[in-house]
């Protein structure tokens, strides 16, 4: 039962937030040394003594397992970076070492040189467990991650006096067997229930849900033991019965996936009946949402509210989180603010679409914020990713369709105007040479010309932008196309009190592309960066190896551009400029996507903007493989 106990606890914990290093490794924890009391429990029921050596010496080999782990544990508890590789990989050895010692010890010399072993591992371990939990346990006031903390010195000091005091007091069987029936199912009830805790779940579904996964554990148990006993007292020894015994092994096996299948029935006729929240977090959850965005919005909305009896639920898009938050919820991880203060709201539940993109997140103020509470806000933010994912590639698909026919429409117009724009020009410029007028008269021909400029400009955007992308691609080396681009654009930003920055660069793989268009590209971006700053400011450019691209990054110290315009900067036509015609960013997008990259925005009205373009790295070429020999 007290194994059952530890597997049920361990597998729940796991389930809870398999992402969770510390988790995981609790759980690991939790099985491992339910593992070792189920050895405990077979040997005594087959008629041997726990302190025969057929029990302390598999027994001592994983606790050397358990110290392993629960250092592990603790050195990334609550929710904190993993050990570094160089102290695991010298806590291995540490026990790889003493494990070895163990298995091949004398155990015949009344303890001699087990002993011994227990010295060099078990009271050295003790120590390095309570050091680094005193650690721990300062980098945290939570009440529940303390008692963990301070349960696993309970469970190691009374488990270190069972195995070091209790031969030398001549009472060693009754210390292991308080240490086993007591300590250990101690242990196991309260960190089981603490870790839980730290996942929201309260005392009550807690305790629910481990019964369920004890009984199935315990099933499980008895019924593989139950299997390989009638094998072994119906059948005599010989090929028949080694058969049936490997048969017996799926016993277990078989019960597990049975009972795995049933948690569902399980938790709707029984576990909901142990737990009134979660009877009604199974009544709000499994409905459908509406099909549009907005309607599954505010459907998600109300239940969420109505399981958190009555928490403010509000729906935020990607675009409009903070940057440092938007990378914190791409994990998938809720972020809550009894952690964090800082956050915007006490609950933060991610809502991630098609390949793990963030699309919003549920807000949630005040109410109940518990185990249900997540479970329904995660279920629903999950299906409200996918309803508006749905809704922009719908919106997508229209607009598309919508451009495409403007587009051709409007280089139609553009290529009937470009010849007379371009006669006209002509002739002015003609009549500017030829006529002898005073300066002032001069002036307005000037101005017709920087009209007839700014128009042709603005045609041979459209043109450009109705024409699929041709490139003449080719390895680019960044750091001297950052240098060619600034070398051109440093005049023309100097003329208007802005200056132009490049970074020093560090040494960075080629892409593969079109360097006239991704000039074109940079001179566009910079060239908006600084008429969205003022004399006085500068426009950075930095480059960086980003995993498998190059980024590329344009930063400016400007006006920045407001949260609800983000999302449509790239869209042709759109634009908040008077002169502008709204193709420069759309055509810069086209031109990047066509070389397989991206570009991303990240800005902050009144502090300015960062444009980063993403282009794929060219790998460098393999060696050819070695000839075989003859």
């Amino acid at each position: 039962v007290i194994a059952a106990v530890g597997a049920a606890f361990g597998g729940v914990v796991i389930r809870s937030a398999p992402k969770r290093r510390d988790n995981v490794v609790f759980g690991l924890l939790a099985m491992t040394d339910a593992s070792m009391i189920l050895w405990r429990a077979v040997n005594v029921l087959t008629g041997e003594s726990i302190v025969s050596p057929a029990v302390t010496v598999p027994c001592s080999l994983g606790t050397m397992l358990l110290a392993t782990l629960t250092m592990e544990f603790l050195a990334s508890f609550p929710r904190r970076p993993p050990m570094r590789w160089r102290w695991r990989l010298l806590l291995i050895a540490w026990a790889l070492v003493a494990a070895l010692f163990v298995a091949f010890a004398d155990t015949g010399k009344s303890w001699g040189e087990l002993r011994v072993a227990q010295v060099f591992y078990f009271l050295p371990a003790m120590a390095v467990v309570f050091m680094i939990g005193v650690h721990a346990w300062r980098r945290t006031t939570d009440r529940d991650a303390r008692t963990v903390i301070a349960m696993l010195w309970f469970r190691w000091g009374f488990g270190t006096a069972a195995y070091m005091l209790g031969p030398v007091i001549g009472h060693f069987e009754e210390a292991l067997w308080a240490e086993t029936a007591f300590a250990t199912l101690v242990s196991f009830v309260v960190i089981g229930t603490a870790v839980l805790r730290t996942e929201l779940f309260s005392i009550r579904s807690a305790a629910a849900e481990v019964t369920v996964a004890t009984t199935i554990a315990l099933i499980v148990a008895l019924g593989g033991g139950a299997a390989v006993f009638g094998v072994l007292h119906l059948t005599e020894p010989g090929t028949l019965q080694t058969a049936l015994l490997v048969g017996a092994t799926f016993v277990p096996l078989t019960l597990a996936s049975i009972g795995r299948a049933m948690y569902p029935r399980l938790e709707a006729n029984v576990l909901a009946g142990l737990d009134e929240r979660r009877a009604r977090r199974l009544g709000v959850q499994g409905e459908p949402l509406p099909a549009t965005r907005d309607a599954a919005i505010a459907e998600a909305e109300r239940r969420i509210s109505q399981i958190g009896d009555g928490a403010q639920v509000t729906w935020q898009a990607a675009a409009l989180l903070p940057v440092e938050l938007a990378d914190q919820l791409r994990t998938g991880e809720p972020q809550r603010r009894d952690e964090k203060p800082d956050l915007p709201a006490c609950f933060i539940v991610p809502a991630l679409g098609a390949e793990h993109t963030l699309v919003g997140a549920f807000m949630i103020q005040h109410g109940t914020i518990d185990r249900d509470t997540y479970v329904v806000a995660r279920d629903l933010a999950a299906r409200v990713a996918l309803a508006v994912e749905r809704a922009q590639a719908v919106s997508e698909l229209e607009d598309a369709r919508r451009l495409a026919a403007l587009g051709q429409f409007a280089a139609a117009i553009a290529h009937d105007i470009r010849t007379p724009l371009t006669s006209i020009s002509l002739n002015v410029q003609i009549l500017r040479q030829k006529l002898q007028l005073p300066p002032d008269d001069r002036e307005h021909l000037d101005i017709a010309l920087e009209e007839l400029e700014r128009l042709d400009k603005s045609v041979a955007e459209i043109l450009d932008f109705a024409k699929p992308v041709k490139l003449a691609p080719q390895a680019i080396d960044v750091g001297e196309l950052i240098e060619t681009t600034a070398r051109g654009l440093s005049p023309v930003l100097s003329e208007k009190g802005v200056a132009l920055r490049c970074e020093p660069l560090v040494e960075l793989p080629s892409v593969h592309g079109d360097p006239q268009r991704l000039r074109q590209v940079l001179v566009n971006i910079v060239g908006n960066a600084a008429e969205a700053s003022t004399a006085g400011k500068a426009v950075t450019v930095r480059a960086k190896a980003a995993d498998a691209h190059v980024a590329i990054e344009v930063e400016d110290h400007g006006r920045g551009i407001k949260a609800a315009d983000l999302p449509r900067i790239f869209e042709p036509f759109f634009t908040t400029r008077p002169d502008g015609t709204g193709l420069g960013l759309a055509i810069c997008h086209k031109v990047v996507r066509a070389h397989g990259g991206d570009i991303q925005v990240r800005s902050i009205v009144g502090e300015g903007s960062t444009f980063t373009i993403l282009l794929p790295a060219l790998l460098p070429a393999l060696p050819p493989a070695p000839l075989p020999a003859a």
